[in-house]
This record gives C-alpha cells, sequence and structure tokens, in this order.
C-alpha cells in the first residue's frame, strides 16, 4: 500500500471490476479521454481483467494498475497504472485517472501522482517515466509539469478522438529520475 497525504493507492482486489464497469463506462467520467462512450466492456471483462491482475505473482509485472482511494474514508476514487516496464533500460509508462468527477481539482490527483512516482523510482528502480496525454487536456498537462514532466514531443495524429470524429496529436512528456531527485518540483 503506497499512502500520501490525501490518498492511499491499494493493490487491485476482487469487487474492483464494479468500480472500473462504472468509471470506464461512463461517458461523462471518459469525457476527457478520446473515448467518448467509454470502453464499452461488460462487467464480466472487467471482473476478467481484476481476477487476472489479482493472480500475478510476478513481483514485477510489465503493467499493473492500482485503485486510489480517500484516505480518511477508504473510498474508491480513481486508477493508477504503470506499464510497459522495461527493467532493462529502467523506464515504463505512467497513466492516471481520478474517475469521480466531484473527486476532481480537490488534490487526490497530485497526490497519488506524487506518491505513485515515488514508489515507481524507489521500488521499480527507475529512471525515466513517460507518459502520453491528448494535446488538448491542458489542464492535466499543467500538473505533469508541476511534477518535473517535460515536454519532449507530439505524436502527431496519434489517436481517433470519437469526441470529435477526427485524428488528434498526443503530447508525450518523461520525467528522469535526475530531475526528480533534484528537487524540481
Amino acid at each position: 500500500m503506497i499512502q500520501g497525504k490525501k490518498v492511499i493507492i491499494r493493490q487491485m482486489e476482487l469487487g474492483d471490476e464494479n468500480f472500473l464497469y462504472q468509471w470506464r463506462n461512463d461517458p461523462v467520467t471518459m469525457g476527457y479521454s478520446e473515448l467518448l462512450y467509454g470502453f464499452l466492456q461488460s462487467k464480466e471483462a472487467f471482473r476478467l481483467e481484476v481476477k487476472k491482475s489479482v493472480e500475478i505473482i510476478d513481483l514485477f509485472p510489465a503493467e499493473k494498475t492500482f485503485i486510489i482511494c480517500k484516505k480518511e474514508s477508504l473510498e474508491p476514487i480513481g486508477d493508477i497504472t504503470y506499464r510497459n516496464l522495461d527493467m532493462r533500460n529502467r523506464s515504463a509508462e505512467l497513466g492516471v485517472e481520478i474517475a469521480n468527477i466531484e473527486d476532481r481539482g480537490k488534490g487526490y490527483g497530485p497526490d497519488a501522482m506524487y506518491y505513485f512516482i515515488e514508489f515507481m523510482f524507489k521500488f521499480l528502480n527507475l529512471n525515466r517515466i513517460e507518459l502520453k496525454t491528448l494535446v488538448d487536456n491542458v489542464v492535466a498537462q499543467r500538473l505533469y509539469e508541476k511534477l518535473a514532466f517535460k515536454r519532449i514531443g507530439l505524436i502527431r495524429d496519434a489517436v481517433f478522438d470519437s469526441r470529435t470524429g477526427r485524428y488528434t496529436d498526443y503530447v508525450y512528456m518523461d520525467l528522469l529520475l535526475r530531475d526528480w531527485l533534484s528537487g524540481q518540483i
């Protein structure tokens, strides 16, 4: 379990499929992503995803999703993931979602990210964390920059955006261990 000031980040557990099903199939929750209609997956599909995650015994799997909970109530409010773990080059991609709309803008996201980044550098022994965000998601980009992420490029027409019916760009960002340790945040 990873403890922040406002959140606790815990392993996924059986039963979390109920949250994932609700969050990822909700057009309002998914409105900031390119998936206007959400994932359009069944609760059973999410149950199988959670079951698969729970059954992983590898200490360093290539991808792992955690649940973000409010510290005071342990209420699940989102998820945070590392994926594409590359142990040789000591890098991975980070993804985060505060799913409950009413919980956005209250500091849960920055708190979860800060302590999860610490976990990624200290536990996974990473040198580099990367992420992508839609070019129009400027709120997320500002948060990432506050956490010392640097813009390193634009991936043109990277994803089909069902909100607009067009292809859109990703902003590509990364954070190096040396920048994190230098206290640039």
